[in-house]
């Protein structure tokens, strides 16, 4: 009985409370009610003769029937006023209801201000529990923690929130924005870069975008939406149209340019999956058959266990795979450069089905430079390659140059003076080289051009004959999503939709094989880093 009554107690209370509040629109008069129907249960519990079978149904019967106890309690001795010659055309309380909404209002801003105060951790399992109505025991599972940790968190989240908690709505751009990462398709101006970083360092410009990109809206709407004043989302809403993210129609804004969400991407992988035994298998039977054929080539890293290798080699397939579609031109910007702008939003609230969990894999994408060749994936995250590779800062300039230098002198390093050998030791620091005496050798693949060649003709050109069938029907099945997919003011880019789409072939072959285990499993973000850069010398 006991055991049962604080079952009841733990699993109920919350909601028990949020109902009390709409009920009695008071917080001291919720508890008080909350309190009584408690009271009422516990007493059921112990009058019961049977096993109670239906337990929310008997908390609820119970809460009802206390309500109802209260109101009538209420109405003793109380003088009835005859309505019969009163006719009313609406017999609504205006001024209750307008005081009502803004009793709500007041408390929908206080919740605000106070959710923003909490742990990312209180706030995830607060969402979680009262607003997606999921269980203790599902929450503990998804934070990786224990049930009575959720408890307690939840517990510590009712005595900061207090009688806030009953009027939370599902907005999950307030209590919990989304996250755009931002990307570039095309050759980029200087001060595109400028831009993409203002973007990922504003979570409200990454989420005005989101907000306005299947559907326009306007300034008002947006705040709302976001839960921001208006004069901030006004600011930003100046500088997104003035850089070319957002277009202004009247007054509605909506994003201009592609995000991909957690369901468009989920609709994608469903495509791979239905082409994977006929692409990727055949992809890495045919790379896995050809080691002796890649061994024989004899550039700088063949000789290194193929597990490790066969990153590469995927990659390098991918990207040089010859897939009959149309190349979308990349419009002309503002700041002179020819490129499409593309994000990312990862948000998952659980309800999107997945085909195909990719959780814990980062997808940089690929990166090409001064005949450097390389593919973000598994858990990079950001990596100083890609600083190595853009070289924009003096320091990395001077790293990139002398990896440059290092790879075309036969490794080399036997005249360096003391200002060479510090910039040395920072690339060695880094990962990209490792000092044996008098040579610096490369942590990762470098061919020739004559070398490159050979793997081309002797190695993927054999696999892609193979693969001529199944990637015109991966192209149409493609089409078919990206089109169903995309806003209607950007339907237009379907064709840059699908092309970059195309570009996961990479990516997913290596996903497969890497479940399958036939790729090395780095150690850590730092050991996997070196796996997929490639130079080729010219």
């Amino acid at each position: 009985m006991a055991d049962l009554f604080e079952q009841i107690t733990d699993d109920y209370m919350p909601m028990l409370l949020n109902w009390s509040y709409k009920k009695t629109g008071e917080r001291e008069r919720a508890e008080d009610l909350t309190q009584e129907v408690l009271l009422q249960i516990l007493s059921a519990i112990r009058k019961s003769p049977v096993e109670i079978q239906d337990v929310e149904h008997f908390v609820w019967k119970i809460a009802h029937y206390t309500w109802c106890n209260e109101l009538r309690s209420k109405m003793r001795g109380k003088c009835c006023i005859s309505m019969e010659n009163l006719q009313l055309e609406d017999g609504r309380d205006f001024a209750a209801e307008y005081a009502e909404q803004e009793y709500r209002q007041e408390l929908t801003a206080r919740m605000r201000e106070r959710v923003s105060r909490l742990s990312y951790l209180q706030r995830e399992i607060m969402i979680s529990f009262y607003l997606e109505g999921k269980s203790v025991r599902e929450i503990a599972q998804k934070h990786q923690m224990t049930e009575s940790a959720v408890k307690w968190h939840l517990f510590q989240t009712r005595k900061k929130l207090k009688k806030e908690i009953g009027i939370m709505e599902n907005k999950d751009f307030v209590y919990r924005p989304h996250k755009l990462h931002m990307g570039i398709s095309g050759q980029a101006a200087s001060m595109a870069a400028a831009d993409i970083t203002m973007i990922d360092n504003s979570l409200t410009k990454q989420n005005i975008c989101i907000a306005c990109y299947r559907q326009s809206k306007t300034a008002q709407e947006l705040a709302e939406q976001l839960g921001i004043p208006m004069a901030y989302i006004e600011s930003d809403l100046e500088w997104l149209v003035e850089r070319e993210f957002v277009e202004k129609e009247a007054s509605a804004y909506s994003a201009s340019f592609l995000i991909e969400g957690l369901a468009d991407t989920q609709a994608k992988y469903a495509v791979y999956l239905k082409h994977r035994e006929a692409l990727s298998d055949v992809i890495l039977e045919g790379l896995t058959k050809a080691e002796e054929a890649v061994r024989a080539i004899g550039f700088h890293g063949s000789d290194g266990a193929y597990d490790r290798l066969l990153w590469m080699l995927i990659y390098q397939f991918a990207i040089r795979l010859r897939i009959p579609y149309p190349d979308f031109e990349r419009p002309a910007r503002m700041d002179g450069g020819k490129y499409l702008p593309l994000g990312f939003d990862s948000f998952d609230d659980g309800t999107v089905p997945k085909v195909l969990d990719t959780g814990g894999w980062a997808y940089n994408g690929s990166m090409q430079n001064d005949n450097f060749t390389w593919f973000g994936m598994y858990n990079f995250g950001h990596s100083e390659i890609e600083d190595m590779m853009d070289a924009c800062d003096p320091q990395m300039q001077k790293l990139h140059g002398m990896l440059c230098e290092i790879l075309h002198s036969d490794y080399d390093i036997s005249g360096y003076d003391e200002q060479k050998r510090f910039t040395l030791a920072q690339l060695a620091q880094k990962g990209f080289v490792r000092v044996e005496g008098k040579r610096a050798i490369p942590n990762f693949c470098v061919f020739t051009e004559e070398q490159y060649a050979r793997l081309q003709e002797e190695v993927f050109d054999p696999i892609a004959a193979k693969l001529e069938t199944v990637t015109r029907l991966l192209v149409a099945d493609l089409e078919e999503c990206c089109r169903g997919r995309l806003p209607g003011q950007l339907k237009y880019l379907y064709k840059a939709s699908v092309a970059l789409a195309l570009g996961d072939i990479g990516y997913l072959t290596t996903f497969f094989a890497f479940q399958e285990g036939k790729l090395y499993r780095p150690a850590d973000t730092h050991d996997g880093e070196f796996l997929t850069l490639v130079y080729v010398r010219r």
